[in-house]
């Protein structure tokens, strides 16, 4: 890369800060350099800002003008279409973008005749036309599997590749302020009496997060992938879609899509050929493959971060909470958070590598269940910290639990 590129591009980042007093004059001093900039360029400068302790929330202030600046050099960049032989990976987060735009097509339509500031009036059934796009939130929020597929198995493997990619956690925080505002469109579409001007507004903003979002990718993410990542890295990432759900496609489309290239297979739930391997423990001692069977049955997610602040192990329940992909192994436990929550998973793993507290204790509400998220300090006999065990557990039904049902009455 040509540093010294790099360093008037960066300038040209930091007077976007704020609002300039002269942005074309701006513009036109930097326009030889924006023309040309790369993909790759783009990711050093914003791991750049983040190295100089700009915050991802900061950096989403002027995110959209400087993509928007970009746009042309990284459209002019995109030259071969994705096909599911070349990039099996990125084909299918293509096909899920697809249909993600099918819907916000029909919401583009929509909102054109709902601008005027007499439609509710004219309107013979308001609560109708609001009940459609209570549907169409409804089916917007698949895209969350398409955000957790780059979260947990894409982002982990460029992260390995160069510390530039840090970068990353800048989209992961747009993938979070997208689903803030499908939950608060959710809610306020339920609620009785919302305006056609609060309509308007409400899913305008959430059109063009999702329809920014998809840009984003198509301009900078997967021109990325393409040039970092090898036709191996991509086969692999597909098979471990297998733990996650498609994004506007059926069942039979999804699978489809998973098994379209050569090797690919269901990620197993339990390893083979494990049974001459022993843990002797004091009180007593089991094969490899039973201590994953028992780890596995328990009806708890399990992930450990060990002293390192690497996450090095999870489990595979049969219904787990929280999707988890091997390619999280051997991530830095901050890249596994959303940012908004970062200092929070910090503060307790310092709490605990201190000794002055072994145990955290949060609980949720997810999908109409209550969920237990709980994380112990792991130490050894003499005390030494060893890392952070996080245990999840729905505990919705035992909540529910009431008077007693002995071991005889099982049935």
């Amino acid at each position: 890369m040509d540093t010294a590129r790099l360093d008037r591009l960066n300038d040209y980042l930091n007077s976007l800060i704020g609002s300039p007093s002269d942005g074309r004059a701006n513009y036109l001093a930097h326009q030889h350099d924006l023309e040309r900039v790369t993909p790759l360029e783009i990711m050093e400068l914003f791991n750049r800002q983040l190295l100089a302790g700009v915050s991802a929330d900061d950096i989403l202030g002027y995110l959209d003008k400087a993509i928007n600046v970009f746009a042309h050099a990284l459209k002019d960049g995109i030259t071969e279409p994705i096909t599911a032989e070349s990039d099996p990976f990125l084909y299918l987060l293509a096909r899920e973008n697809e249909g993600l735009e099918v819907r916000l097509e029909w919401i583009r339509t929509r909102l054109l005749s709902v601008a005027n500031p007499s439609f509710q009036e004219q309107h013979s059934n308001f609560t109708a036309f609001v009940g459609d796009f209570q549907h169409i939130v409804t089916e917007l929020s698949e895209i969350n599997q398409h955000y957790l597929k780059k979260e947990n198995i894409l982002f982990p493997l460029l992260e390995r590749k160069h510390p530039r990619f840090a970068g990353l956690t800048i989209m992961w925080a747009l993938h979070d302020r997208a689903r803030q505002l499908l939950k608060q469109a959710s809610q306020e579409l339920s609620a009785p009496g919302i305006s056609a001007k609060r309509l308007n507004l409400l899913i305008g903003q959430l059109f063009f997060m999702l329809k920014g979002l998809v840009n984003k990718e198509n301009w900078l993410l997967f021109p990325i992938v393409r040039e970092q990542l090898g036709h191996s890295d991509q086969l692999d990432m597909l098979g471990q879609c297998h733990e996650y759900g498609g994004a506007f496609l059926t069942a039979e489309t999804y699978h489809d899509l998973l098994q379209s290239a050569p090797g690919v297979a269901v990620m197993p739930r339990m390893l083979g050929d494990l049974q001459e391997a022993f843990l002797k423990t004091p009180t007593g001692q089991l094969t490899a493959a039973q201590a994953i069977g028992i780890f596995n049955a328990l009806p708890v997610d399990l992930s450990f971060v060990d002293a390192t602040d690497k996450v090095q192990y999870f489990t595979r329940p049969k219904d787990r909470i929280f999707p988890r992909s091997p390619a999280v192994i051997g991530r830095d436990v901050d890249r596994c958070h959303p940012p908004s929550s970062v200092h929070v998973v910090r503060q307790i793993i310092e709490t605990f590598r201190s000794g002055e507290r072994d145990h955290a204790r949060f609980w949720i509400n997810l999908q109409g269940r209550k969920v237990l998220i709980e994380y112990f300090a792991v130490r050894d006999e003499k005390d030494t910290y060893l890392g952070v065990l996080e245990v999840s557990q729905d505990i919705t039904d035992i909540m529910e639990l009431t008077g007693e049902q002995r071991l005889l009455d099982w049935t």
